[in-house]
């Protein structure tokens, strides 16, 4: 699947709410944070590059380790600046990289609670080499999703899911 500009621009505006969603709470929703993205909207829609912009400053000097990850994935996946702009894709790019994410946090808490259980039984916690042994999936791809360095494969989730439930 070829990534458009403003596709990746959804994603970067997602992962900016991730990132405040991840040092300020669920419950905390300022309108700083919503200036600062209605900003980008009008930034990107005029023509400027995200590199550019307050928004995407903000996410490339976070420490969060979550959020450098998913960065780092966003930009391997760059493509050319554009100046067309659509809305649709837009919207699509950013409930893209939201999406995964609630993937990516569904993915470790199946680890979690598999790793909770393993310990119960053998007082020690559940590996990606563990969970490697009993799905047949490769240990690197796992611990990669785990942190946030690749996007969640679906079939791996629900395997995962599935095994913490029964296990």
């Amino acid at each position: 699947m070829k990534i458009s500009y403003v596709f990746t621009c959804g994603r970067l505006e997602s992962l900016f709410k991730i990132l405040c969603l991840i040092q300020q709470g669920e419950g905390h929703d300022t309108s700083e944070d919503k200036k600062i993205i209605e900003q980008f909207r009008k930034d990107i829609s005029l023509g400027r590059t995200f590199e550019e912009t307050e928004l995407y400053q903000r996410i490339e000097k976070s420490e969060e380790k979550i959020v450098i990850n998913r960065l780092n994935n966003i930009l391997r996946d760059k493509p050319p600046h554009q100046n067309k702009f659509d809305l649709d894709e837009y919207k699509t790019g950013a409930w893209s990289e939201f999406s995964d994410y609630k993937l990516a946090i569904r993915f470790s808490d199946a680890k979690t609670a598999l790793s909770q259980k393993h310990f119960e039984k053998t007082g020690e916690y559940m590996t990606s080499r563990g969970i490697a042994k009993l799905t047949g999936f490769n240990p690197a791809n796992i611990k990669n999703m785990l942190q946030h360095k690749r996007s969640v494969v679906k079939k791996m989730l629900s395997t995962l899911e599935k095994l913490a439930k029964e296990y």
